[in-house]
């Protein structure tokens, strides 16, 4: 904070992926910045944890989403970042249902096909609830379900079929072995941000007075403000706008509100072994009301871990319930699959806490029914000064990565114009200088990245 210029062009808060891509927009617009970031890692709900269980795993976001045109990706082949390059949906899915393992086939597909249809119903217009386009007497409701929530951290009764339907989905999803958290860290690695610097407060001025944002280190002044926390941040006030939050914003925060994904981690003794080779895993059992389903990675990239995840109502219930009930609950669940002498080979078990962090507070944005346009309001600036930017912000990759990187580059887009400093059009593939050039990329290369900007 002290080696700070006194007045920068633009202030950035929060350092994950929204904020990381404001920062090199910015710079290649040629304004000054600085990203201040309340943790002491960059990455937000990117996170690669390489202590906890002694192995590498995602404590949030794991695969590239649309991986065909995410530019995410690009950035990943440029650094030599490892993915696995499979293609389609999600590989090597298995069900364990009925006391019998399903690999691919009939289940797989009802699952897809309801998730489909909610988004061509949406695509319609119809602005309802994703829960009323849903079948009730279908026996794998509660598992189509669960992948609602998974998707988009909600429970379809609060999903919006519209806003669903926005999504850019292209079906090509790539695992990150290398780990997600990972590759934003490094393509953060040069940009001039500050750690364990905690914002309360964003001050707008009138006329030319600077934007000043209070800090637990002191204050920092600039000419604009672009805001890449979660929503919920600001929803709560957790960091205040002054003189405060205009009506249309707190409007499109209770629209669009953020939902809850959490994560459990098993350390093995030995890698996992199912009777086909699987990547993920659900088990449910529909004939029993006191189950629920769950979905595993499985040994991911030959790791001995399993990770399951929960997501919707089921995360924020058993985050309330504890980090002892939510180990139980998952080992549990495997051991219905594995069987009982599965439990003898568990060495340590982590759960993630992105609810209960005050830098996060929960999993990521969905509108709910009727609401879905609220999202554009994210787009507009409060008072021409301030400027916000996130999944929640990106009408076509909210819940991913690339949408908030993207929507950081967005910001800082409309940051320039405001202050008299446009003329160049976005390009997500840039990175400041003394990272990765984007030179060297083919014209199908640059054109497939480019599409993610829409």
């Amino acid at each position: 904070m002290r080696d700070l210029p006194s007045t920068l062009d633009v202030v950035v808060i929060g350092a994950g992926a929204a904020g990381i891509g404001a920062g090199h927009a910015l710079a290649r617009l040629g304004l000054s910045t600085a990203i201040l970031e309340a943790r002491a890692r960059v990455g937000g709900r990117a996170h690669t944890d390489l202590d906890s269980l002694g192995v590498a795993w995602d404590r949030g976001c794991h695969w590239f989403h649309t991986a065909d045109r995410n530019p995410l990706r690009v950035l990943a082949d440029r650094l030599g970042h490892a993915y696995e390059r499979e293609t389609g949906r999600p590989p090597a899915i298995a069900t364990f249902m009925d006391g019998r393992w399903s690999f691919g086939g009939a289940v797989r597909e009802a699952v897809w096909n309801a998730l489909d249809h909610v988004s061509a119903e949406g695509a319609k217009g119809r602005d309802v609830a994703a829960a009323d386009l849903l079948d009730r007497s279908d026996p794998l409701g509660p598992l189509i379900r669960h992948w609602f929530a998974l998707m988009t951290s909600r429970e379809p009764e609060q999903i919006s079929a519209a806003d669903f339907s926005r999504y850019d989905e292209s079906h090509v999803n790539l695992p990150v072995s290398g780990g997600y958290g990972a590759l934003i860290a490094r393509i953060a690695a040069n940009l001039p941000i500050a750690l364990g610097v905690v914002a309360h407060r964003v001050s707008i001025g009138t006329g030319d007075d600077p934007v000043v944002v209070d800090t637990d280190q002191g204050t920092v002044k600039a000419k604009a403000c672009i805001i890449a926390v979660p929503s919920r941040i600001l929803a709560e006030k957790r960091l205040r706008l002054e003189p405060s939050l205009p009506d249309w914003l707190e409007r499109a925060l209770t629209a669009v509100p953020m939902g809850h994904y959490e994560k459990v981690a098993l350390l093995f003794d030995k890698p996992i072994a199912a009777p086909q080779p699987v990547r993920y895993l659900d088990i449910f059992d529909p004939v029993s009301s006191q189950t629920s389903p769950l979905n595993f990675e499985i040994s991911p990239f030959g790791r001995p871990i399993a990770i399951a995840h929960l997501a919707g109502d089921q995360a924020r219930d058993m985050a309330a319930a504890g980090e002892e009930e939510m180990i139980a609950f998952t080992i549990n669940t495997l051991a219905r699959a594995f069987g009982e002498g599965i439990r003898g080979h568990v060495r340590k078990a982590v759960v993630t806490d992105w609810g209960k962090s005050p830098f996060t507070l929960g999993g990521y944005s969905c509108a709910l029914p009727g609401e879905a346009d609220q999202r554009r309001q994210f787009s507009r600036p409060v008072n021409e000064r301030v400027f916000l930017a996130g999944e929640y912000q990106s009408e076509h990759g909210f819940a991913t990565c690339h949408g908030a990187y993207i929507s950081g580059i967005d910001a800082a887009q409309r940051v320039a114009e405001t202050l008299g400093r446009a003329g160049l059009a976005p390009d997500p593939l840039w990175l400041a200088p003394g990272a990765l050039s984007s030179s060297g990329l083919t014209p199908a290369e640059r054109a497939r990245a480019m599409e993610g900007m829409r």
